[in-house]
């Protein structure tokens, strides 16, 4: 949706807000509370309703809605664009003068094909940087679907993939932001657009899993795999929120029948290995072994994928290979990589414990914040240091 808000053109789909002279980008909060009120048509809007609108079924403080309000008038320039209402709430201070639809059934502009197909390779370079996961991998695959997101801003499918790529920089390497607000805006976004889209659904139950939001998580994922219950990342962020309440059996299914899915997929099988030390320890071997195989099997085409090699180490450790484990970890670099997650897993399955704690502390200053795997992989699970305990508490009350 496009708006004039007195000199401003604002594009909800872009979260751009674009003068004479100036052009900003606005906060999802700030769209939301704008939206608010062209949507309602109400000159003034009580605290109450706004909060509701922006925040829906979360609670939040005052302060909160003070500085979104604060934002508008900042980034606007202008104080008076957004008017206190003594006791009451607020009012817009420019009257809304247009509305334009760019719905995904607007007529399309010329070479609009085009740049679709080009927003759509852009999420296809970020999905191969999330499968390879090495250094700088997840930034770059934010920023291309950024990128795909401002090509094609009327994509649901392209909004779904910005919506992941968020989630899981937030998760593995945020650098202290917090980015789950941001995620949540793209999957309502994706779902807006074409609530029959299975992805998008998919990627609103990963932002919502996530931020702990458990019933609305579970109704999302619901109707992402009914919608595309043979889609890969469907089935893949289905087995995460899983993964996330402790329903480790239920997890393992949809991680194996992510590797049945996609023939060169490492992750699936490695998770489900990691999971089965809940459940079932033949059946941890068996998926480990699978796993191994397509690890070596990607090695022998690129000797250089980061996630083969590091997958390679945890499963020999897992596998009782305790020295090959530790002479390959040797020889990977995974600095600055959220795949150091995974040589942590192994020096604690090995026993170098003291080494685990090392590498997840070098997470934790990036970001990481994936309490769920913590409970999750038993080698990590299992570990005693006190250090390390300390910083799973840090991590729970973040």
């Amino acid at each position: 949706m496009k708006f004039n808000l007195g000199c401003w053109s604002i594009n909800t789909l872009t979260r751009g807000a674009s003068s004479l002279d100036r052009h900003v980008t606005l906060s999802p909060r700030a769209i939301l509370l704008l939206e608010a009120f062209v949507h309602t048509q109400e000159a003034t809007l009580t605290r109450g309703q706004l909060m509701d609108a922006i925040w829906p079924d979360v609670f939040v403080g005052d302060d909160s809605l003070t500085q979104v309000v604060a934002e508008l008038r900042r980034k606007l320039g202008d104080p008076s664009i957004i008017k206190t209402v003594a006791r009451t709430g607020y009012s817009l201070g420019a009257p809304v003068i247009r509305v334009v639809n760019t719905d995904q059934n607007s007529s399309p502009v010329s070479g609009q094909s085009h740049t679709e197909l080009d927003a759509h390779a852009l999420c296809l370079e970020a999905r191969r940087e999330m499968v390879l996961c090495g250094k700088g991998s997840i930034e770059r695959a934010c920023q291309l679907t950024a990128e795909a997101v401002e090509l094609s801003p009327n994509s649901a499918s392209v909004r779904a993939e910005h919506a992941i790529a968020l989630v899981r920089k937030n998760a593995y390497w945020s650098e202290g932001a917090d980015l789950l607000p941001d995620a949540l805006f793209e999957a309502h976004r994706a779902v807006s657009l074409d609530p029959k889209l299975a992805i998008a659904h998919s990627a609103l139950g990963y932002a919502h899993s996530m931020s702990g939001q458990v019933k609305k998580a579970d109704a999302a994922h619901r109707t992402a795999l009914e919608l595309g219950p043979r889609d890969a990342v469907v089935c893949h962020n289905a087995a995460w929120h899983l993964m996330s309440r402790g329903r480790y059996r239920s997890a393992i299914s949809f991680f194996e029948q992510v590797s049945d899915l996609e023939p060169t997929n490492i992750k699936g099988n490695l998770i489900a290995a990691q999971l089965c030390g809940h459940e079932d320890t033949s059946r941890g071997r068996r998926n480990a072994e699978r796993a191994l195989q397509r690890a070596r099997a990607r090695l022998e085409v690129d000797p250089n994928d980061s996630r083969a090699l590091t997958a390679s180490a945890t499963l020999m450790a897992m596998l009782g290979e305790p020295n090959a484990a530790f002479l390959a970890m040797e020889n990977i670099d995974i600095r600055d990589s959220a795949l150091a997650i995974y040589h942590a897993s192994a020096m604690a399955q090995i026993g170098e414990t003291s080494r685990a704690v090392d590498l997840f502390e070098e997470l934790f200053d990036h970001g990481w914040r994936d309490l769920f795997w913590l409970d999750a992989d038993p080698s990590l699970a299992a570990i005693q240091n006190r250090h390390f305990r300390r910083m799973r508490q840090q991590l729970k009350s973040a």
